[in-house]
């Protein structure tokens, strides 16, 4: 992903929103989100300073924009996979789907993946922002709460953060280069893929304190 810079002799960009958030995800690839800043956005995208902040008011609206861009997309990927399941697929089969889900997300959008859980850098009462954040929230509730009916609000809290954390765990450890053993070859990561998931949804299934 390259922003693309504003053509020579206009005036206005055309897409500048897109270029910015473009822009984003390019500073984000090569220095991490700390690196990010409204000026440099504008200069690879070929425009002022003064000409950016109007799409997004500051640094910190720019960061909630590609946030709640990174959201959206994981809300919809999660979507296609539980889409694409067969119309039999019980509770286990839709919660696997969101972890698989979350992992092709991840590869697909590294940038994304990496800036969207720094809150420090997010405006966290932006409304879009936090409506994106539920619907991307929603497909990973509702399979949970299909396998496990009944369950109290504790129980159901525990096996969301144990399913949310083992899965960002493993993409945030391969994306960082670290455990290499277990993510070369490629064949490997995904056996390790498969089985780590088999293993979240079976303890997901199993009864414990607090249900």
């Amino acid at each position: 992903m390259t922003a693309t810079p504003k053509p020579k002799g206009r005036h206005h960009h055309g897409a500048l929103r897109r270029a910015l958030l473009d822009a984003v995800a390019d500073i984000v690839l090569e220095a991490g989100p700390d690196a990010v800043s409204l000026r440099e956005c504008a200069r690879r995208v070929g425009v002022s300073h003064s000409a950016a902040a109007p799409h997004f008011g500051d640094l910190r609206g720019l960061l909630t924009s590609f946030a709640t861009e990174a959201e959206a997309r994981l809300a919809q990927t999660m979507k296609n996979a539980i889409k694409a399941l067969p119309p039999d697929a019980d509770a286990r089969g839709r919660l696997a789907a969101t972890g698989h889900a979350y992992m092709t997300f991840a590869r697909d959008n590294p940038a994304h993946f990496r800036l969207m859980v720094r809150g420090d850098l997010l405006n966290r009462a932006d409304p879009a922002w936090r409506l994106a954040s539920q619907e991307a929230w929603r497909p990973l509730a509702d399979a949970m709460t299909s396998l496990v009916p009944g369950i109290s609000e504790r129980g159901l809290r525990a096996r969301l953060a144990l399913a949310w954390t083992a899965v960002h765990g493993f993409c945030s450890l391969r994306a960082e280069g670290s455990g290499g053993d277990l993510w070369n070859p490629e064949d490997r990561a995904q056996e390790v893929a498969d089985d780590l998931i088999e293993l979240i949804v079976s303890a997901c299934a199993m009864p414990g304190d607090g249900d």
